[in-house]
């Protein structure tokens, strides 16, 4: 597990591309693949990925958020991938770490199915708010 420096996106990207993927698609038109891209590129995002022997199984990316009150976030909007349950915890402390490092207080993160916060409910997280749309025609 390690994280991605800008250098090396180009080169892994497409190795990258398929578990971003998989998050775009149940995204609600939040994010695309070219908008991941170019956060990863500007430096907006840092990516963490997972590898099993040489395979990347999984990318996670990482965000500092600065609330209008101060609080600084580390915030969580990509996690895809395979194999969670080897890798999640891990990552997790990683997050944790890198999340002191920016002077964050805190780990935020979006989850598109329920199972993800019963998930991070067990691992000390909490829901904070909940977010609802109405579609207009």
């Amino acid at each position: 597990m390690g994280l991605v420096p800008i250098p090396l996106l180009e080169v892994l990207w497409d190795k990258m591309e398929p578990h971003i993927q998989r998050v775009v698609n149940v995204a609600h038109g939040e994010v695309t693949l070219l908008s991941v891209k170019n956060r990863l590129l500007t430096g907006t995002s840092l990516a963490v990925v997972v590898c099993l022997d040489e395979d990347i199984v999984a990318v996670n990316l990482l965000e500092i958020r600065v609330f209008d009150s101060g609080i600084r976030s580390m915030y969580v909007p990509v996690v895809g991938g395979n194999y969670m349950d080897e890798w999640a915890d891990q990552f997790l402390e990683i997050a944790k770490a890198i999340a002191k490092d920016f002077n964050c207080t805190e780990l935020r993160g979006l989850a598109a199915r329920k199972g993800w916060t019963r998930f991070l409910a067990s691992r000390g997280w909490e829901e904070v708010s909940i977010a609802l749309r109405c579609k207009i025609d």
